[in-house]
């Protein structure tokens, strides 16, 4: 059991919600991912008693509720472009999508099951379980308490809650920002401090935090328009990588660099394609498809068709997710 939680302290905790959010521009797991993990469900967390502040306990319960949406937008020191995630949850039904620079790709759990699914290269897979990570309830469940006040310059426009959780070779600072007016969270910042390493520091703003549900968001609309990699011969997911490569402008050197070779193509797995596209690929001039009728549903002349392997079968973007990883960092 140990195991497995410090597993899951050095997994992915990239915005405020249950968010598999993890930089995609690394092949690497990042400090950013060190609170909690979708390598093991947030209930399996053994529990303590709760230490949160004040504030900081407002908004746990909100999370406790099981219904609520959240969006928020994550910036970082080695994050280019802002992200844009939104989190969905309502019971067991939970959704998240993440809107980066090439486009979106999320989660959701619906019926009894869960799939991941990615809106810039068309394909999708059946998960085991959802990426349960949630940053507030893991240090309730932790006991982990604030630390004290918070001297800044901000502390004058904002109340703020100081967390410290130290791990073996790292240690993660996050600081919540409340309004000092309502108390109501605006911003936390979390800085990742490794050995060895220059911290990390991410910040997510809270667009929106509020106990409602959108239930039009909890559909599986990409098993019957996406590709499943898994049912696809050799043959097939090659000519499909190979579309994917040409539509991103994906050059063989690029290949080279993530130790991919052209005839691994045929046998590429989601998650190394996955990182090769968002790591690699040139955004389309018209990649921002702010036309998409539904956020949870991109336009079928978009989607990619295994048969034909061209650039004109390949998904010229995905449409924004009306809100932000997230997609650091499995992070709420």
């Amino acid at each position: 059991m140990i195991k497995k939680l410090v597993s899951a302290l050095c997994a992915a905790a990239v915005c405020l919600c249950l968010v598999s959010c993890k930089d995609s521009s690394s092949s690497e797991e990042s400090p950013a991912e060190s609170i909690v993990s979708s390598e093991m469900p947030e209930s399996a967390l053994p529990a303590a008693e709760s230490r949160l502040g004040n504030r900081l306990q407002k908004v746990a319960d909100i999370y406790k509720s099981g219904r609520y949406t959240l969006e928020c937008t994550l910036t970082g020191n080695q994050i280019e472009d802002e992200i844009k995630i939104r989190c969905v949850a309502d019971g067991e039904r939970k959704y998240i999508l993440q809107t980066e620079r090439l486009g979106s790709h999320g989660s959701v759990s619906i019926n009894g099951k869960c799939y991941d699914f990615d809106n810039v290269c068309g394909m999708y897979r059946q998960t085991e379980s959802f990426p349960e990570v949630n940053l507030i309830a893991a240090l309730e469940r932790l006991g982990v308490a604030q630390s004290g006040t918070v001297n800044a310059p901000e502390s004058d426009i904002y109340d703020i809650e100081q967390y410290v959780y130290t791990g073996g070779t790292y240690m993660t600072v996050m600081e919540f920002c409340f309004d000092k007016k309502d108390g109501h969270l605006v911003k936390y910042t979390t800085r990742y401090n490794v050995e060895g390493k220059d911290d990390i520091v991410e910040t997510r703003v809270i667009d929106k935090l509020e106990q409602t549900a959108d239930s039009s968001v909890f559909n599986a609309y990409f098993t019957d328009e996406f590709v499943d990699l898994s049912t696809l011969s050799e043959d097939g997911r090659d000519g499909f990588c190979r579309g994917l490569c040409a539509s991103w402008g994906i050059t063989t050197e690029e290949l080279f660099e993530m130790g991919i070779s052209s005839a691994d193509l045929k046998k590429i797995d989601y998650d190394t394609l996955f990182r090769l596209i968002y790591t690699y690929g040139k955004s389309h001039a018209h990649a921002d498809d702010s036309s998409a009728p539904d956020e949870s549903r991109p336009d079928d002349s978009s989607l990619p068709d295994e048969s034909r392997p061209d650039d004109s079968s390949l998904p010229d973007g995905s449409r924004p997710d009306g809100s932000s990883i997230s997609d650091d960092n499995k992070t709420e």
